[in-house]
C-alpha cells in the first residue's frame, strides 16, 4: 500500500468516526429535546387536586375539587365510588354522588377553578354517631379529564379519618375580630339604653 492509500484509508476511519460521533449526538439531542417537551407539558397541564378542608374557625368539613394547573381540565367527568348525604341527611338532594358536577360533564375547569362541597361537621361526621353508610371515612374521587389530546384519569382517596381528635383551625385576627365586635355590641346596647 501506498502512503496516499494509507491516508485514504484513515481519512475514510476519522469521517467514519465523525459521523458515528454525529449520530451519537443527534440522538442525544432528540431525546434532550423529547425530555424537554415532556417536562413543559407536564408544566402546562391541568392537575386536579380532591382534598377534604375543615373551614378555618369552624367544625365544617368540605370537599375541595380545584385545578391547580396551567390550563384549563377539558371535558371534566367527576365520580364517587360511594354516596356521601351531606350532613348525614339521607335525601337524594343531598347525595353529592347525585349532584351537578358528579352526573353531568364539566366542560371546562378552568385554572385556580374550584368547587366546595358541604361534608358534614366534625363531631357528626367524626363522632361515634356517624353511620359509613351515610357518611364514609373514606371515600374514593376520580376525575377523568382532557388536557389538549391527552386523556387523564386520575383517583384520590378522601380519609377523613385523619381528622379524629384533632381542634379546629382558628385565625387569630378573626378571633380579635369576633372581640372586638361584641365590645362594639355591647357599646350600642348601653347608648341604646341611656337614650
Amino acid at each position: 500500500m501506498t502512503n496516499t492509500d494509507w491516508l485514504t484509508l484513515a481519512l475514510v476511519v476519522i469521517t467514519a468516526f465523525y459521523a458515528w460521533a454525529t449520530l451519537k449526538i443527534l440522538h442525544a439531542n432528540e431525546s434532550m429535546v423529547s425530555t424537554m417537551r415532556d417536562q413543559q407539558n407536564a408544566a402546562m397541564r391541568p392537575y386536579i387536586l380532591v382534598s377534604a378542608t375543615a373551614r378555618t374557625g369552624t367544625q365544617l368539613f368540605c370537599l375541595s375539587i380545584k385545578n391547580v394547573g396551567k390550563t384549563a381540565a377539558l371535558s371534566l367527568k367527576l365520580s364517587l365510588d360511594r354516596s356521601f348525604y351531606q350532613l348525614g341527611e339521607k335525601r337524594d338532594d343531598r347525595n353529592i354522588a347525585n349532584s351537578a358536577a358528579f352526573s353531568r360533564v364539566i366542560d371546562s375547569l378552568p385554572p385556580d377553578g374550584q368547587l366546595l362541597f358541604i361534608l358534614g361537621n366534625g363531631p357528626s361526621l367524626l363522632g361515634g354517631s356517624n353511620t359509613e353508610e351515610l357518611c364514609p371515612l373514606m371515600f374514593k374521587v376520580t376525575a377523568k379529564y382532557m388536557s389538549g389530546s391527552e386523556s387523564i384519569s386520575e383517583t384520590s382517596i378522601v380519609d377523613l379519618r385523619a381528622y379524629i381528635n384533632t381542634i379546629v383551625q382558628t385565625d387569630p385576627i378573626v378571633e380579635e375580630l369576633g372581640k372586638l365586635r361584641e365590645e362594639f355590641v355591647k357599646l350600642s346596647k348601653s347608648l341604646a339604653n341611656k337614650l
